[in-house]
């Protein structure tokens, strides 16, 4: 018998082994491309992030008067952190990608407790974690963009999302420790105060920027109380432990941070609008159902037989057995999941489904990055199977062990080579920013898209304001300082102004005069006109 567990034992620390190792190569990967890539990588969103970290260094504000937001003017985020690197190397890539690796590290750690916490075994807790780090693919290939969605959200250039993660698995773990009563001394002690106090603090900080952590954590835990309470009370007709309403007053808390954030009037107000019947009924089957598929690495645009067809239908194989693991939890609570594990998958559950729901019935985008909470809950489906059949039927869990390493390696090969090894994918960004320092042009403007890009690929020596359409030059209200354009600027200076090729006839054709701006420099994607004189003015 006790060679029986040797062997066991044996064989579990070396599938602990080899799970790490693969965690290991994929931290690593993030690493490299964060610390050494950034630049390469970047979207327009992604860009000014770090410039808005620049602007609150130089401004030595939190929330400049300078910047114009988008949806949310926060007061707590990634740029916040990026800043205070910026003030020691002065290198807005270098203070991103620190950034990112230090809050993407502090996210696993918390993922990580968050899994223990909710009695997953050490190889459950690899494999889900394995799960959020190597299985996302990049189905769906945005200009410019080889990486990934979800994973650039929590662990590449990572934006808040990674952050509203990390406070959401503290605050269902805390939430969950309080509602079963774990205290040492029949109440909560010095540590769990002081715990209640900093996620108090911390969800008000989220709060003062707008709704998110409403939508992602407050709405979801209130609502999964109230079934809570519904349930152990008997649909409120039998008394529950005085004890048992921590939980509940933590959860109040929560709500009440939101009402305190709300003092504040930095935040954006950000239209939405109801949908008619017809419109609720096109997102719920399709639209949120695509963009969900889409955060998981399913879009098409691939041509059967291709790698790119074998890996999104290897995807979806994942999807089914996902699928199976939550019809097998619905079907055997008891059996397979422990009551910390159904609290928290409904708490997840709820997140995904409030989303839903909002993006279902208002004007919101569809955007897949809104869904990211779908990939917790896969990760923690079969977290909780690896486990359930370790206990069953472990040749069925050794399978999915070794599926999902075989597929961790395929991705390498498939997302990730690329990523690591290119050194021209915003070529053209990189050729507009080095004639505009070879010409001695601080200053130019382009489109949104391209402006920020711009800006970042040399690190900020070049400053580029975004403009609504350049066949107009209209200054666009949209993750961009006013400092970049006039009167903050001299109206009479020598201004570039960035056109992509289609539109260059439409650009110019707003200039009746010759020589008033004149090309200068043209690849395959940009021509670049100079001009003495600034056009673009705030409106």
């Amino acid at each position: 018998m006790k060679t029986i567990k040797q062997n066991i034992d044996k064989r579990n620390f070396a599938l602990k082994c080899f799970l790490f190792v693969f965690i290991l190569i994929y931290l690593g990967i993030f690493l490299y491309l964060n610390l050494m890539k950034y630049a390469q990588h970047v979207d327009s969103d992604i860009a000014a992030e770090a410039l808005l970290a620049r602007e609150i260094w130089t401004e030595k504000d939190l929330t400049p008067d300078n910047w114009i937001s988008s949806t949310e003017r926060r007061v707590v985020g990634m740029p916040t952190v990026m800043a205070l690197f910026y003030g020691v190397f002065h290198s807005m890539t270098m203070a991103a990608g620190i950034s990112c690796v230090m809050v993407s590290a502090i996210f696993i750690i918390v993922f990580f407790w968050f899994l223990k916490r909710i009695g997953m075994s050490d190889i459950a807790v690899m494999t889900s974690i394995l799960a959020l780090l190597a299985l996302p693919i990049n189905g769906l290939r945005n200009d410019g963009q080889i990486v990934p969605f979800v994973t650039l959200l929590l662990f590449l250039f990572a934006d808040y999302y990674v952050i509203h993660s990390i406070l959401m698995f503290f605050s269902i773990m805390f939430y969950i420790h309080l509602k079963n009563g774990n205290f040492k001394h029949g109440k909560p002690g010095l540590m769990e105060i002081i715990a209640w106090g900093f996620l108090f603090l911390f969800t008000i900080a989220l709060c003062l920027g707008g709704q998110r952590c409403l939508q992602v954590l407050i709405l979801p835990i209130i609502a999964a109380e109230a079934v809570f309470l519904f349930i152990e009370s008997d649909s409120f007709t039998n008394r529950i432990p005085k004890k048992r309403y921590y939980a509940t007053g933590f959860v109040g808390t929560l709500a009440l941070a939101f009402l305190i954030s709300n003092v504040y009037r930095g935040q954006k107000n950000y239209e939405m609008f109801l949908l008619s019947p017809e419109q609720i009924a096109e997102r719920v089957f399709v639209t949120i159902p695509a963009a969900i598929l889409e955060g998981f690495g399913i879009a098409g645009n691939t041509s059967v037989g291709s790698f790119g067809s074998v890996m999104q239908m290897l995807v979806w194989a994942f999807l089914v057995l996902v699928g199976y693991g939550i019809c097998l939890v619905v079907r055997r609570k008891t059996e397979m999941v422990t009551k910390e594990q159904k609290e928290a998958i409904s708490i997840l559950t709820a997140s995904l489904g409030i989303t839903g729901f909002i993006v279902a019935v208002t004007t919101v985008e569809a955007a897949q990055n809104y869904f990211f909470v779908a990939w917790f809950i896969a990760a923690l489906i079969l977290g909780i199977m690896i486990d359930y059949f370790r206990r069953k039927k472990s040749l069925f869990a050794n399978l999915i062990l070794f599926a999902i390493c075989c597929f961790s390696v395929l991705n390498i090969k498939y997302t990730y080579v690329d990523a690591l090894t290119v050194t021209d994918n915003l070529k053209e960004y990189e050729e507009v920013a080095d004639y505009l320092i070879q010409e001695d042009i601080s200053y130019g403007y382009a489109e949104f898209w391209d402006a920020s890009r711009i800006s970042l690929v040399r690190d900020g020596a070049v400053t580029m304001g975004s403009s609504y359409g350049m066949e107009n030059l209209e200054m666009y209200w949209w993750l961009t300082s006013t400092d970049w354009y006039p009167p903050n600027l001299p109206e009479e200076m020598k201004t570039a102004y960035v056109v992509r090729i289609p539109k260059k006839d439409a650009f110019e054709a707003q200039f009746q005069e010759e020589g008033i701006v004149e090309l200068g420099f043209e690849n395959d994607i940009f021509a670049v006109y100079i001009s003495d004189m600034n056009f673009v003015n705030m409106q």
